[in-house]
């Protein structure tokens, strides 16, 4: 145990007492401070965004006298973990409206009236700028420093003769290749501690930034998986030192292996998905006319029942009461009024001296006509969503294919326990289409489909008071461990197998 200390000590001085350690630690801290800087920028730009259109929300609701004019909105609430890994915080979509009669689906092109809607900017260029976080500074200049701290590990020495001189002292092999292992680690700890410390002080010093005891639980591990990811380079690096014969020979190709890895490979590989996928898939505006479709359905459907009922002429059916005993008088009528964007069809209808007129024929159509709206809606959702669930299955693909690169293994890993991932947006959709339908059992329950308020305030507005409201759930540390659980095994098994083959290879490590 004596030997393994000396070891490591040896390796952790030779390492912190170079200029590579003194520069690679203030590269690392004051990237890092400027990535956080404008990531913190971002996220209270983000923040005061989402508590506008909270407010605004909550100011339209107030407005709701009947129970069809309601169109609550699921907000997506910043992420302060976006911090640390932005991800997908700036992409998709912000808000969605929810309408009882309209899907909730996106397209990959604007259109009119969508239920998505996203607040911030869309340019470009800045967006590929606030991609550099915390994460990204890790998995570039970590894992560089990690493989300058490795590539003379043996190698070096074998040049300058101390491998030799060492061994002659009767130091178990396995030993050396432990203690360096160790040693290196040592050395690159600091820096990556204090740089999440740096990271969490310039977080913290935002008024508007917040961490609870979830939020800590998440950055440790956060911390502990990038650990896992330095040690995945400095090991290659480590064994690259091993099979060469000179340090020059071992930076080059450990430096092509990194470039390789963290920023060609994800590149090449989401290129290759996009030309070539594996699911083919139809052009998106090509379920705009199916989905159209269904409402002609819908409406067939629901006049069907009008005719079935005898109520064919809907304006006749409905008896009005005389005005002042003089019913020549008295204005009546029922107009109706469709406006279709390709995808939904949504009706408005007037009565007009609501007060004077018996109402219950109306009423009964409507509880059916608003129950069947809503089913339809669900079926034009299914066609609307088919292209975004073709998209996912080749980006899961790609993902597959990513995860040969123990970069791009990190990057999801974190994504994931960050919460920032495509997976957490996908669960902020699916969270939408829950909150609707958890909308449609309220007013099912309440028998607003048929309610005089659904349509007039004569008598009372709509109960809305006790409106369920959307609530989007972080997830807790259990749970982002498990969903991250993959990822961080496959950072294990490249730190065990890499860690076994250098050992190995040491053991048969031949000095002439």
């Amino acid at each position: 145990m004596h030997t393994l200390w000396l070891v490591i000590q040896r390796e952790f001085v030779s390492n912190v007492l170079t200029s590579r350690f003194m520069i690679g630690f203030i590269v690392c801290l004051l990237s890092t401070a400027v990535a956080v800087f404008v990531q913190v920028d971002d996220y209270e730009k983000r923040l005061a965004g989402y508590n506008t259109a909270v407010r605004e929300a909550e100011a339209e609701a107030q407005e709701w006298e009947l129970y069809s004019k309601i169109k609550p909105k699921a907000h997506r609430k910043p992420n302060p973990l976006s911090i640390f890994n932005v991800g997908t915080e700036n992409f998709g979509a912000n808000t969605v409206t929810v309408e009882l009669g309209k899907p909730i689906f996106e397209l990959s092109f604007p259109i009119w009236s969508a239920p998505t809607q996203k607040r911030g900017s869309d340019n470009p260029f800045l967006a590929m700028f606030l991609t550099v976080d915390v994460v990204f500074i890790f998995k570039i200049v970590l894992s560089a420093l990690a493989i300058l701290f490795a590539y003379n590990a043996i190698s070096g020495e074998r040049e300058d003769g101390t491998l030799k001189l060492v061994l002659s002292n009767s130091i178990p092999r396995d030993t050396i290749v432990f203690g360096k292992y160790l040693g290196g680690m040592f050395s690159l700890f600091p820096i990556v501690l204090m740089s999440l410390i740096v990271a969490l002080i310039i977080a913290l010093s935002s008024p508007v930034t917040a961490f609870d005891g979830n939020a800590i639980a998440h950055i440790v591990l956060i911390f502990g998986i990038s650990l896992l990811y330095v040690s995945t380079w400095y090991l290659l690096g480590l064994l690259l030192s091993v099979w060469t014969k000179t340090a020059a020979t071992t930076l080059i190709l450990s430096m092509f292996i990194w470039v390789l890895l963290t920023s060609v490979h994800s590149n090449a590989v989401a290129f290759a998905v996009e030309k070539f996928p594996p699911y083919k898939s139809n052009p998106e505006s090509g379920a705009l006319q199916p989905a159209f479709e269904v409402w002609d359905q819908f409406k067939k459907e629901r006049d069907a029942y009008i005719e079935q009922r005898g109520y064919k002429d809907i304006g006749k059916s409905i008896t009005w009461a005389p005005e002042d005993g003089e019913p020549g008088r008295t204005r009546t009528g029922m107009g109706t009024s469709s406006e279709s964007g390709g995808y939904y069809r949504i009706e408005n209808y007037h009565i007009t001296n609501v007060a004077k007129a018996d109402t219950s024929i109306f009423q009964e159509i409507l509880g059916f006509q608003e129950k069947l709206r809503v089913e339809y809606a669900n079926k034009a959702e299914e066609i609307l969503n088919k292209p975004a669930e073709e998209r996912e299955r080749n980006s899961k693909f790609a993902d597959t294919l990513s995860r040969i690169s123990f970069a791009d293994t990190y990057d999801f890993a974190v994504g994931t326990v960050a919460g920032t991932d495509r997976r957490n947006y996908n669960d902020f959709i699916q969270n939408a289409r829950a909150y609707k339908r958890e909308i449609v059992e309220y007013l099912t329950d309440r028998e607003a489909f048929s309610s005089r308020a659904w349509f007039s305030n004569d008598q009372g507005d709509a109960e809305l008071a006790d409106l369920p409201v959307f609530e989007h759930r972080r997830l807790s540390l259990s749970e982002s461990l498990s969903r991250a659980s993959i990822d961080i095994l496959i950072l294990l098994a490249w730190n065990i197998l890499l860690f076994m083959v250098a050992y190995v290879s040491f053991l048969r490590y031949d000095l002439s």
